[in-house]
């Protein structure tokens, strides 16, 4: 199946992206999207999955940097 996944971003000013992925997200993990690392912390399916597509939404948070 191929995951396509809306990525939204809050507390920051970036654009978001619609990414492909082979599995889908989960709350807790972390994804790369540009040259920034942002934590998922919500995931949403937008419609029921059609043939070999599911359609998702993740609400992510910039990662704080430990330094």
């Amino acid at each position: 199946m191929i995951y396509k996944v809306s990525y939204v971003i809050i507390g920051r000013s970036h654009p978001g992206e619609i990414v492909n992925m082979d599995t889908p997200p989960r709350v807790g993990d972390q994804i790369q999207l540009g040259d920034e690392l942002f934590e998922i912390i919500e995931v949403v399916d937008l419609i029921p999955p059609r043939g070999e597509f599911a359609y998702l939404h993740a609400t992510c948070k910039p990662v704080e940097n430990e330094s």
